[in-house]
């Protein structure tokens, strides 16, 4: 498995309205290999890529509608636990 520069980003997305997790599926998928993008829950995914945190929220933007909001956070140093966190992708791409 082939690994690009990058680093992690959580990213998650919120409506009042309705379920974001396709929302956020398509607007990383437009910009990011599928390999390189992990749903945690509910609205939350885990993506490695090596574009800025401004940038993957400027992705989800147009799919937003008012009222909506999109968060993305970059983080250096990460833990977790169980085979929902898929810790062998998480190690591949860790620090």
């Amino acid at each position: 498995m082939e690994i690009g520069p990058g680093s992690l980003k959580c990213v998650a997305a919120w409506s009042p309205r309705r379920r974001m997790r396709p929302v956020v599926e398509r607007a990383l998928g437009e910009h990011v290999r599928e390999q390189d993008v992990r749903h945690l829950f509910g609205d939350l995914f885990v993506v490695y890529t090596d574009a800025e945190v401004a940038a993957v929220r400027d992705w989800l933007v147009p799919h937003l509608a008012e009222g909506e909001s999109a968060f993305v956070a970059e983080f250096e140093r990460w833990a977790a636990r169980g085979p929902g966190a898929d810790p062998v992708w998480l190690r591949a791409r860790g620090h």
